[in-house]
């Protein structure tokens, strides 16, 4: 699911309160969850190419998953072939604070990612198709009460291609494959908001104090902010397959940036504090109530339901790699793969009310990944398949928070595909996902805290790994 938080700039709130104004500060909204790839891209969009770790643009499985790992591969089909299936990924992972000892689980249910084909070879040389898979999307559920929600608690993206494809041989050697992409992207995003940050309004002390100067603990929960938005976007998707001998073979795709701009609605609802200021705070002389000062936020002030609109753009990503015929049973691969995270910058943030506007920079980088598979004939109806990946993390250090808790990951891969009649096929595959450690944060700056350091802002551990289980269903007609 990537990370998106942001935060307001101070804003006037205006309404009947014990006084007229209130400044606020508020909101690094979000969204990311734990994916499968980097980033929050996920790859396991065919069975048979999941048990190979992905490997497979130089010779992708017959099923027509080629739609997505390369173009070109449908003139591997023969005939009419539908397939269809989907990835179960369970994560697991947790947070440990580095003053505390304190241990914060994810709370993530599994995830289903589907993926569906269809394709038709024409003539020897001709082969069309159509896929509908979800390269990029994730979510993540964290506990409402720890500091982490101040960053975001629930929250998903998924952003699904729908990509019509034809393949053509232009020699005995070499075919080539692409397809325009129409993608929808929809994202669901919910953080606490803290009262401590918001300014305090009265004339009685210096400009930008905040209740937290007043007493109030860093990180007390006074709303809930929560934005909802869908998108299309369009791209393309090309493939090239050349045989180099008659056992080695080579492939290269190149997958497009798909730039969506997202319009929704941002609500906000109170989280009670239950906390009184005490008596001659610069709001009155008498003991008052902090929810009683804030309420106006919700009537007429910046907390008010409104519309928002935001870009992001989904990253380009570009494979290659080779296949190598070692026996008439047995097929080894490995893939490289390039994915322009650095597309994942500056988030220009746009809401109806203009005083809200800003940027939240991300800074993501990109990354390198290393692909070896292969596949073994048991008999005729029973072929073995393995793997092993190593991905990069795309997150700088300064942005590893609750959103996206990314580090450098290694894969291993296994799968059985079954050939139960001339014209059915099942493959089954499961794949581990191990995550390297990787110190985080759980907060962002806090008010009157300039340009904090990456040593001070992180405080803590994040571990995280994953158990995929993947089927998928092939029909040759």
């Amino acid at each position: 699911m990537w990370c998106f938080p942001f935060q307001f700039p101070n804003s006037t709130l205006t309404g009947r309160a014990p006084l007229p104004t209130t400044a606020l500060v508020i909101l690094p909204l979000l969204f990311s969850l734990p994916a499968a790839g980097q980033g929050f891209s996920v790859y396991e969009q065919g069975t048979c190419t999941m048990a190979q770790a992905g490997a497979a643009v130089a010779s992708p499985c017959g099923d027509g998953s080629s739609i997505f790992f390369n173009p070109a591969g449908l003139l591997e089909t023969e005939g009419v072939t539908v397939s269809g299936g989907a990835t179960a990924i369970a994560a697991q992972g947790s947070f440990t604070d580095d003053y505390t000892g304190t241990e914060t689980e994810l709370q993530n249910d599994p995830i289903l990612v589907p993926h569906l084909y269809a394709s038709w070879r024409s003539s020897p040389d001709l082969a069309f198709g159509l896929g509908v898979y979800v390269p990029y999307g994730l979510e993540t559920v964290w506990p409402t009460d720890w500091d982490g929600a101040f960053e975001g608690y629930e929250n998903g993206l998924q952003s699904v291609y729908v990509q019509p494809t034809v393949a053509y041989q232009v020699t005995d050697r070499i075919r080539i494959g692409a397809g325009p992409i129409l993608g929808h992207s929809q994202v669901t995003l919910n953080q606490r908001i803290d009262a401590s940050a918001q300014a305090v309004p009265s004339d009685q002390v210096p400009e930008g104090t905040t209740f937290g100067n007043l007493g109030i603990p860093f990180h007390t929960a006074f709303a809930d902010a929560g934005l909802e938005g869908d998108a299309f976007g369009f791209g393309g998707h090309v493939g090239v397959m050349v045989d180099i001998t008659d056992r080695i073979r080579f492939g290269s795709r190149f997958l497009s940036p798909i730039t969506f701009t997202y319009e929704g609605d941002a609500d906000f609802s109170p989280v009670p504090t239950g906390l009184q200021l005490p008596a001659n705070n610069p709001l009155a002389s008498s003991s008052v109530s902090l929810d009683f000062v804030l309420e106006s936020a919700f009537v007429n002030g910046p907390l008010v339901e409104q519309s928002i609109e935001t870009r992001l753009t989904m990253p380009a990503q570009l494979v290659a790699g080779v296949a190598m015929d070692v026996t008439d049973r047995l097929v080894l691969q490995a893939d490289y793969q390039w994915t322009g995270w650095s597309s994942f910058d500056t988030i220009p943030l746009d809401f109806e009310r203009d005083a809200l506007d800003q940027e939240r920079n991300e800074d993501y980088e990109n990354t390198s990944a290393v692909r070896v598979g292969g596949s073994y004939d048991l008999t005729e109806a029973f072929t073995l398949r393995g793997g092993y990946l190593f991905n990069q993390a795309a997150a700088p250090d300064r942005t590893v928070t609750p959103l996206l808790p990314e580090a450098d990951r290694h894969h291993v891969t296994a799968g059985l595909g079954w050939q139960v009649l001339d014209q059915v096929t099942v493959n089954v595959s499961y794949q581990y996902l191990g995550q390297n450690d990787r110190r985080g944060r759980v907060r962002g700056p806090r008010p009157g805290e300039e340009d904090p350091s990456i040593e001070d802002l992180n405080s803590g551990l994040y571990s995280f790994h994953a158990h995929l289980i993947g089927t998928t269903l092939t029909i040759f007609l």
